[in-house]
């Protein structure tokens, strides 16, 4: 099969999925309309979708979902040459095509880059406005910690292509399991990938599908962020805000306006980072209940209040793995310093960034990450309403050192102080009693004088 005739495939497959089976039939005898390897091709994997269950059905793209069950080596892309580079393995999916890794072929130098083979839908002019929509987000978007593009192109076939930097590293939920990374630095780290998602918005590009698996952390432990394919590129003299009515994106993660087909503004990236750190901090979807359900899920997103992160993760897990214990052994320890550590302003921070009303969240991204720097520094964070002693608290953790060091000044001040008064309080006691003792003396002789009688008073008158 020709990756022609493999994209003409999981166009009739895409179709397919999206129709109730008693309808499949019909549609693909019109569809295939006696083309019966297309159509060989395609019942083969409706079968396979039925042997993956539901978990396959619930894919976002379904496209994407035709080649998650089709195996790698039936993929006939893999050994093609496109432009320089020849195409060595499938490394993903998603919902604008598939990624490959592939080694420069032309002899001039060596490197290894990630292909993007780029589809989006039966039209063919449609397929060329989205590529080319990526390509130039992608060339405005040079940050340290957003892949970066090299090349583009179109083959001989007419598919377009992306050549993107190869992003060696896991996806930063795995990563931060994996490295048994504490609270405080899984918060570091997904600062980082802030800083990402703001430069992008600074450059009119909302993102519209973060969530773990589009964020990978290298070796060196630097947060990359991937696939703009999906982002949308604001008018900054529209009317109003860009509205995206059943756009692509991963109801997991996707925003309560997503959900509804609402205007998408950079909000909604806030509420899908909100998703993303509640997860690293917590191991836990912010819904409770049962959200396998696409219906569900939904109505949970747009009508379910999140949990508290610091109670969240103690709730019955649907896998033994994912226990309070193994969570908190993998972050904190145990349940009870875990739950410590999130209660208070990580709860308030996390909650924000989850608002269902766009207008009550973060503003921007930046702000967001700012109230993580400012609880990492031990300062007042904006998501809390803290009262004079909510300020003190926080004032006297931040300056535990000179707060100490006053207060041992002030408390040998204080003693001194209390000695001082102690010994003039006994000094005058002292005076007192020596004043007494002197006037009862004065008294006596006085007394003693006017007993003797007043020949005496006579004898010593002249």
């Amino acid at each position: 099969m020709t990756p022609e005739q493999w994209e003409k495939v999981k166009d009739v497959l895409a179709a397919t999925l999206d129709l109730a089976p008693t309808e499949r039939a019909d549609y693909l005898d019109r569809r295939c309309n006696g083309d019966d390897q297309l159509r060989g091709e395609v019942v083969r994997l409706l079968e396979r979708e039925h042997a993956a269950g539901s978990n396959f059905l619930r894919q976002t793209a379904l496209a994407q979902a035709a080649t998650a069950v089709l195996p790698e080596q039936d993929n006939p892309w893999i050994g093609r040459r496109v432009g320089a580079y020849q195409i060595v393995e499938q490394i993903g999916q998603g919902g604008m095509g598939e990624v490959f890794r592939a080694a420069r072929a032309d002899g001039q130098y060596t490197k290894e880059v990630a292909i993007k083979l780029v589809r989006g839908g039966f039209d063919s002019a449609f397929i060329q406005g989205r590529f080319l929509n990526e390509r130039q987000i992608l060339a405005s978007l040079d940050h340290p910690n957003i892949a970066r593009l090299l090349d583009g192109g179109t083959t001989d076939g007419g598919i377009p292509y992306l050549v993107m930097e190869l992003i060696e590293g896991e996806r930063i939920d795995t990563y931060c399991d994996g490295q048994k990374l504490t609270v405080t630095e899984r918060l570091e780290l997904f600062r980082q990938v802030c800083a990402a998602v703001q430069f992008a918005h600074q450059r009119l590009v909302i993102h519209r599908d973060l969530k773990p698996s589009n964020i990978l952390v290298t070796k060196e432990g630097v947060p990359k962020l991937l696939d703009f394919g999906i982002a949308k590129i604001l008018d900054p003299g529209a009317a109003r805000a860009e509205s995206t009515l059943a756009g692509p994106m991963t109801p997991e993660f996707a925003s309560p306006e997503q959900i509804r087909g609402a205007p998408i503004t950079t909000a909604s990236d806030v509420y899908s980072l909100g998703v993303v750190l509640y997860q690293l901090l917590t191991g836990r979807s912010p819904y409770p209940g049962n959200t396998a359900q696409s219906h569900e899920l939904a109505r949970a997103i747009c009508e379910t209040e999140p949990r508290r992160p610091s109670t969240a993760f103690l709730a019955a897990p649907h896998k033994a793995k994912d226990s309070a214990e193994a969570v908190s052994e993998l972050r904190e320890g145990s349940p009870a310093k875990l739950r410590r550590r999130l209660a208070g302003d990580i709860d308030s921070i996390a909650l924000k960034a989850l608002r269902k009303e766009p207008g009550l969240r973060y503003g921007s991204v930046e702000q967001f990450a700012e109230d993580i720097r400012r609880h990492l520094e031990g300062l007042p964070v904006t998501a809390t309403k803290g009262s004079w002693s909510y300020h003190a608290v926080k004032f006297v953790r931040r300056h535990r050192a000179g707060v100490a060091a006053t207060a041992v000044v002030c408390l040998a001040l204080g003693v001194g102080i209390e000695a001082t008064l102690h010994e003039a309080r006994i000094a005058d006691a002292n005076r007192r009693r020596a004043e007494a003792r002197s006037l009862r003396t004065a008294l006596a002789m006085a007394a003693a004088t006017i007993c003797s009688g007043p020949d005496r008073w006579l004898r010593q008158s002249p």
